[in-house]
């Protein structure tokens, strides 16, 4: 492990040393590197510190309902801190969330970068929320005895050498959280004893949402009473294959709600390259009611927009892998994404209960598009069977708080006694 952790520090070394010529070329690492330049916490010497890390913004949705719960049980009021490794997770939350003291990037993986960053913030415990998991930073806080938890872990039994480094990882974590049956026999029988059964901690906050909905404003007049599909975190490819299903839907009286992953002028403009019609902007002062295409180029209102949905399209299961499917689920919608879900146990689960399908080919997803419209019975059926789905899902956030509580009410102790 000791000579794969340095090969793993010499290629961020490599990395770095690239970065000036990487960022002439990619706006996306331009913009990883910028932000790394912000100012670290400074935590005040005698207060609790817990910190949690997520990859982007789907993950700190994930672990946002478990954190507040934390901080709420405890006597004193802690210092919280959440980084990202993407800089979309910290431009979208970083003036809207009020219960970190401290949100911004993670420092990059050296070893001497990452003790300097442990001596700065003093953790009392950490929280790793899924996955996005760094060796050197492990390493250091297994090596400092610091309290690590991973939350809502899903563990795939890679094979050889990819397995082994996974498994070392996961052998620095004080307690895992794992979000299925599967997840904890995998690890009990690689010998893992500190593993719990927790569930997704994700479907508490999707809940919270539906229960705090707010209208959009001008969504339900343009909807009126026709037919809406809703297509979240589109990315292009996505976009490709809902124009081509677009097309086998032409005479239907259908409203388009398309939401992109990343809302960029360059996703605007391919957007209006590919689809079949010309498509209204959300931020236009004023919507054509000729249009049946909606974009939605503005952040934030995703969530609330599935309400509208009759059927909804959630993006990413061609690329890197689906989005969050469960935000359309929770408002009882049918929902369909492409072939690659297989990261995703909850969309197993769903397609198991017929609220969701997987579709490769455009004319799939048109041709349920069409028996939903049909028979639009079945949209109550499903929505029944999702109420029913979310009602027996446990309650993540007590059953994360009876294992790391002992942790951190003994933490709790120096803070009272000063």
């Amino acid at each position: 492990m000791t000579f794969l952790r340095f090969l793993y520090t010499l290629g961020w070394i490599v990395l770095l040393a690239l970065a000036p010529l990487i960022m002439l070329f990619s706006d996306k690492f331009r913009r990883w590197w910028k932000v790394r330049r912000l100012a670290w916490p400074a935590p005040p010497p005698n207060r609790m510190v817990l910190w949690m890390h997520c990859a982007s913004a789907g993950e700190f949705e994930q672990g946002r309902p478990v954190l507040e719960y934390i901080a709420r049980q405890l006597n004193v009021q802690p210092y919280i801190v959440v980084t990202f490794f993407s800089p979309s997770g910290w431009e979208r939350y970083r003036q809207s969330y009020a219960v970190a003291d401290w949100m911004g990037p993670l420092p990059v993986d050296l070893p001497w970068v990452m003790r300097r960053w442990l001596t700065a913030l003093r953790p009392n415990a950490v929280f790793f929320v899924r996955y996005d998991l760094w060796p050197n930073l492990l390493y250091l806080l297994w090596e400092q005895r610091i309290s690590t938890f991973l939350l809502s872990a899903h563990v795939r039994p890679y094979q050889g050498l990819r397995w082994a480094w996974q498994r070392a990882l996961l052998r620095y974590f004080t307690h895992i959280f794992v979000q299925t049956g599967e997840d904890l026999a995998l690890l009990r029988r690689e010998g893992f004893l500190a593993v719990t059964l927790a569930g997704d901690s994700r479907s508490l906050r999707v809940k919270q949402i539906r229960e705090q909905w707010i209208p959009i404003s001008g969504i339900q007049e343009w909807v009126r009473t026709c037919f809406c599909i809703v297509a979240g975190s589109v990315w292009i490819e996505d976009v490709r294959f809902l124009a081509q299903a677009y097309a086998h839907l032409r005479g239907h009286d259908v409203r388009w709600l398309l939401i992109p992953h990343e809302v960029r002028p360059r996703m605007l403009e391919q957007i209006r390259e590919i689809w079949p019609v010309p498509i209204t902007l959300y931020s236009q002062s004023e919507w054509s009611e000729r249009s049946n295409t909606l974009v939605i180029d503005a952040m934030g209102l995703l969530a609330y927009l599935y309400a509208y949905a009759h059927v909804v399209w959630v993006g990413g299961g061609f690329g890197a892998g689906i989005h969050n499917i469960l935000e359309p689920a929770v408002y009882g919608k049918p929902i369909f994404f492409g072939p690659k879900y297989h990261r995703f146990p909850e969309a197993y689960e769903l397609i198991r209960l017929g609220i969701a399908e997987s579709c490769k080919y455009p004319s799939a997803f048109s041709n349920a598009v069409r028996a939903l419209m049909k028979d639009r019975r079945r949209l109550a059926i499903i929505e029944s069977k999702a109420e029913k789905y979310f009602g027996g899902l446990p309650d993540t956030r007590a059953l994360v708080w009876e294992v790391v509580s002992p942790y951190l009410l003994q933490s709790e102790k120096p803070s009272e006694a000063s």
